[in-house]
């Protein structure tokens, strides 16, 4: 595992924070800067890298990443240069409570919501999620995984022998387990 970086990615409010806080309680080592706060959005954190956001510009941060997880958005997935391995755990939620999670987050933070009317923005998250798995298939230096925000809230024991089985390494399951809450599985369809 030494070499390789493990990579949490979904679109935004699709339960990336969550499975980073898991890994993190599962005894992996994660690369986070803690610049974004928690707040009432992710009470937990959001455990996120801010050099992740100009990966395309510059990814030279990767090296630190090595042997750790990083939270990368699916959108930003692309830009991950080749000479790495990666093992990317997909967090897939329902699209309907993606976007009302986002419109609620952009509320509460007092932001504009999208121009994107539901219907129309669904359709782009849709098509979006066909390309990047797409892409994924073709890339050699990529495994991944998909993982269903709410089947993690409701099996959490099953998804995370199915993480553990995938990463190929023994996760502390009952640290992780108990870092799920599934009071803050607030937007629910």
């Amino acid at each position: 595992m030494k070499n390789k970086i493990i990579i949490v990615s979904g679109l935004p409010r699709s339960g990336t924070s969550l499975m980073m806080q898991i890994l993190h309680a599962a005894g992996i080592p994660v690369l986070t800067d803690e610049r974004r706060k928690p707040d009432e959005n992710n009470p937990r954190g959001y455990f996120e890298f801010e050099p992740v956001k100009k990966i395309k510009q510059n990814p030279e941060w990767l090296k630190q990443a090595r042997g750790k997880a990083v939270k990368v958005i699916s959108h930003l997935l692309p830009y991950l240069p080749s000479g790495f391995e990666y093992e990317i755990i997909f967090m897939n939620r329902d699209l309907d409570e993606v976007i009302e999670s986002q419109n609620k987050m952009l509320r509460a933070l007092g932001k504009p919501i999208g121009k994107l009317e539901t219907p129309r923005l669904k359709h782009y998250f849709e098509t979006h999620l066909k390309e990047i798995h797409r892409w994924l298939n073709r890339q050699p230096n990529i495994r991944y995984i998909d993982v269903d925000y709410r089947e993690l809230l409701r099996s959490p024991m099953l998804v995370l022998k199915k993480t553990e089985t995938f990463l190929g390494i023994h996760l502390a399951t009952q640290s992780a387990i108990e870092v799920i809450d599934p009071n803050l599985y607030r937007t629910k369809k």
